[in-house]
């Protein structure tokens, strides 16, 4: 099992002209980069945008970091950096008229061939990022009667040295044969990472020039041993075109290495080559194909008379475009702000690390989708760090198992110093005296990156007398993110979610069942959890989600541990493996404490004796004294889904009660009051069946009506809410974001179709329409667990039938869309028997394709 193929796919749908709904079409300048029209490969993208005279581009790769875990050389906030390769400008213009301006311009972006055109005055040009190869391709024509010099300006970063205390970001410029080339080298002690941007042109002459004083024949000062002292002027080259009118070819090669002795110039020279070879026409051909054939896996296609349906479906489709273009066949996934789009440079807010209630927004509507290669990166980079997360639960935490915390470099945690890790242990489990640190420990953290979860409880900078000053939160060990423990949780149920859909055992246990394994051990072997007089195990000083301080039997790890467990036994069982251990993860299981409640004497959030108990966040006492509700067993681990309801009726009232409290209580009848860019309230209402709450959620999330309320840094992003490409600088400056985008693909995929357990491990059940709003209509085709892929339409507000493919065979389980009615089964169009009741059970055939019809 394990090989998932789309055999469904619909002769009667115009994919092009569905996937077309969402194409972004400009008849207008940009007026900020952050506008632009993005495209990518998963591994390297950009945005394009224009300058009266230029097309621009910032070239950015997934596998260019300027520092890892080790650094000591980036302890202010924000400013470690990574992706960016270079600038790429095509100018058209020397002396002369301007060419792209409001006037006469017309940009659009074509989802369904992931191509970008851009017209001007007299010149224009197509762009794609090859799918098959790391080259941007691009054919520009210049018609105009008095054709100029058109230069391609390759444009460094930043200086080209820079040295930051112990780091070094070097760039060089140089000409190989007639292409131009870009060069960046990072290195702190043993890291070392490089990159290499080549530019070639082919159909017509050009010059390269740059403006040294040997015109970038040969290095200029060679023989200087020190850094930037005496460093090159230059921080740009040019390829000068021929002035003719016609149409010439451009491709952009990138390559990326943490290894020294790789040579990025050559390989970044050889995709360009290889591309001169192949010409535009044949690579835009070979590009069309893979993207043709990536959109007809799956689709969702919707209408109402308000509109409002055609308008999360052009964001859905618009979601899955950029999922295939940031994040794909790469080794680490796009950082969740800016991902491979940043246009201003290399500094964003919130800096080159991984904060997983941030990424995990982008992956979560990918799998219903059917398109389990845009996961990978994910899964790479997590696997990968996996024996740094062993070593980081023994070391900060004095547990087993693994530790992944919410923020984390992309390769992981460094390895501490013995007396560094005990002094870490004492402080963070509050056995020592936080004003009792030592200097050595004081000294250690200061020169660590704030964000980073270990070192989060440095508040902010700032210089005093010429000295970098951290003050702590106030409270002691506690940051924002140090003690919140569910992220690793988030990860490992991803892993087990990949098998659900692809039921392949390879997969779980290689890549899935030592993450699943390695969670639940952390927890259940952290010191601070104790098993006490009520025969409970409860868990004492943590955070939750950047709240609820020192708190016990926090929300945050409380589901975690709930989640995670009925996982790890269900995967131990399927692979028969650690039999030995099942009865004590049972024992520790069966007595968890319960999640916590507002009928807990000590909840941060009480509620009156005649109302129904709602979800908490915490129990208290909490040292921020915060108060409030905690939807989290809707969205997390499949704790609370709609076949809950029959399983764990207390679960599920309580879920439904707190929606309810929340509704009133914290956004006065208006669930688009909910709606912030990272907000999981579209996804909870979808998921629990309330189709016009979550219609009020996901348009008023797809709209950002909260931006001014919610966004970071909202001034300094010029108080935009979203740009002209349906993008959002929630996070900050270059910190371009499609949180939201993924939230609502999630909570759409839910309210179309479901295929979700009664709880964490069990078998799932699949549902068709259960929160479709009233006046949508539609059709879809989505991917449920155990590769059953599921089509059906909604249409006057009748469900005509449902097809299903099993590409894997086994059990179906599926909510009779018809409420009790009888049912006939159809396999290959030929009935074999009528079935009846509220589920309906049947078995299948790797390949059956099967349909379900009201009697």
């Amino acid at each position: 099992m394990g090989k998932v193929e789309n055999t469904l796919f619909n002769p009667h749908l115009d994919y092009r002209k569905l996937i077309s709904r969402g194409d972004l079409h400009y008849e207008h300048t940009v007026k900020r980069s952050e506008g632009g029209l993005p495209i990518g490969n998963g591994r390297m993208g950009s945005l394009v945008w224009t300058s009266p005279s230029a097309i621009k581009l910032q070239i950015n790769r997934v596998d260019v970091y300027a520092n890892d875990s080790s650094s000591q050389s980036f302890n202010q906030r924000h400013a470690d950096y990574a992706y960016g390769c270079g600038f790429v400008d095509i100018d058209f213009v020397d002396y002369g008229q301007d060419v792209f301006h409001d006037e006469g311009i017309r940009q659009h972006l074509s989802l369904y061939d992931a191509l970008a055109s851009i017209e001007g005055d007299g010149v224009n040009a197509q762009l794609f990022a090859s799918a098959h190869d790391d080259v941007f391709a691009i054919r520009a024509e210049d018609h105009r009667e008095a054709p100029q010099v058109i230069n391609i300006k390759l444009k460094m970063l930043r200086p080209a040295e820079v040295v930051t205390k112990h780091h070094s970001a070097i760039s060089s410029l140089s000409i190989h044969h007639d292409m131009i080339v870009l060069k960046q080298e990072f290195s702190e002690g043993s890291y070392y990472c490089s990159s290499a941007l080549v530019v070639g042109i082919s159909g017509r002459d050009a010059a390269a020039r740059m403006n040294d004083e040997f015109g970038g024949r040969e290095p200029v000062g060679a023989f200087r041993e020190t850094k930037v002292l005496g460093q090159p002027n230059e921080t740009e080259i040019r390829l000068c075109v021929k002035p003719e009118r016609g149409r010439f070819e451009l491709f952009i090669g990138t390559a990326a290495s943490f290894d020294r002795h790789t040579d990025v110039v050559a390989e970044a020279v050889n995709q360009v080559e290889r591309a001169r070879t192949a010409g535009f026409d044949k690579m835009l051909a070979e590009h069309t194909a893979w993207w043709n054939k990536y959109w007809s896996q799956s689709y969702i296609q919707l209408r109402s008379p308000d509109g409002t349906a055609e308008f999360v479906e052009m964001h859905y489709t618009y979601y899955l475009y950029l999922m295939a273009s940031n994040s794909r066949e790469g080794r680490y996934p796009p950082n969740f702000g800016g991902m491979l789009l940043s246009p201003r440079g290399d500094l964003r807010h919130w800096g080159a690390m991984h904060w997983w209630n941030n990424l995990n927004l982008y992956y979560n509507a990918v799998l219903p989708s059917g398109h389990y290669e845009l996961f990978q990166p994910y899964f790479t980079m997590y696997t990968a760090m996996y024996d740094s997360c062993a070593r980081a639960a023994e070391q900060q935490w004095g547990s087993t198992g693994i530790f992944i915390p919410e923020v984390v470099s992309f390769s992981g945690l460094e390895e501490l110093p013995d007396d560094i890790a005990a002094e870490m242990r004492d402080l963070y489990l509050l056995r020592k005296p936080w004003d009792q640190m030592s200097i050595r420990f004081k000294e250690y953290a200061h020169v660590k990156p704030p964000h980073e979860s270990r070192w989060n409880w440095k508040m902010a900078e700032r210089f005093v007398d010429g000295k970098l000053v951290y003050p702590d939160r106030g409270y002691g060990p506690f940051g924002f993110t140090t003690h919140m423990f569910a992220s690793q949780v988030g990860i490992a149920y991803h892993y087990w979610q990949y098998y659900e859909y692809t039921l392949d055992q390879t997969w779980l246990h290689d890549r899935a069942y030592p993450l699943i394994k390695g969670t639940a051990e952390f927890f259940r072997n952290f010191p601070n959890l104790k098993k006490e007089a009520d025969g409970k195990y409860h868990i004492y000083h943590t955070i939750s989600d950047e709240k609820y301080i020192d708190g016990k039997d926090n929300m945050d790890s409380m589901a975690a541990m709930h989640g995670i467990m009925p996982v790890l036994l269900r995967a131990s069982e399927i692979l028969g493996v650690d039999e030995e251990m099942r009865p004590i993860w049972r024992e520790f299981y069966d007595n968890l404490a319960p999640l916590p409640t507002s009928d807990h004497p000590d909840a941060v959030l009480r509620t009156a004796d005649n109302e129904h108990a709602v979800w908490a966040g915490s129990l208290g006492p909490v040292l921020d004294q915060r108060s409030g509700t905690d939807l989290r067993p809707g969205r997390f681990c499949s704790l609370c889904t709609l076949e809950t309801a029959d399983d764990n009726p207390d679960r599920f009232e309580t879920t439904m009660a707190t929606i309810k409290y929340d509704e009133v209580n914290k956004y006065g009848g208006d669930w688009s009051r909910s709606a912030s860019e990272m907000s999981a309230a579209a996804r909870v209402l979808a998921g629990m069946g309330l189709a016009e709450e979550f219609k009020q959620a996901v348009l008023g999330q797809l709209n950002c009506v909260n931006a001014d309320k919610e966004y970071c840094y909202y001034t300094d992003t010029g108080k935009v809410k979203f740009f002209e490409n349906r993008l959002t600088v929630r996070e900050g400056v270059n910190c371009i974001s499609a949180q939201r985008l993924g939230n609502a693909a999630a909570a759409l995929q839910s309210a179309l179709c479901q295929s979700q357990p009664d709880g964490p491990g069990k078998d799932s059940v699949i549902r068709i329409f259960p929160a479709c709003p009233a006046g949508w209509e539609g059709e879809f085709s989505l991917w449920c667990h155990g590769g059953f892929q599921v089509t059906s339409q909604l249409r006057d507000g009748v469900i005509p039938f449902v097809q299903i493919n099993s590409t894997l065979g086994g059990l179906c389980r599926i909510r009779n869309p018809w409420g009790d009615a009888l049912v006939s089964l159809h396999k290959f169009a030929h009935k074999i028997k009528t079935i009846n009741g509220t589920l309906l059970e049947f078995e299948t055939e790797p390949g059956d394709q099967l349909e379900l019809l009201s009697e």
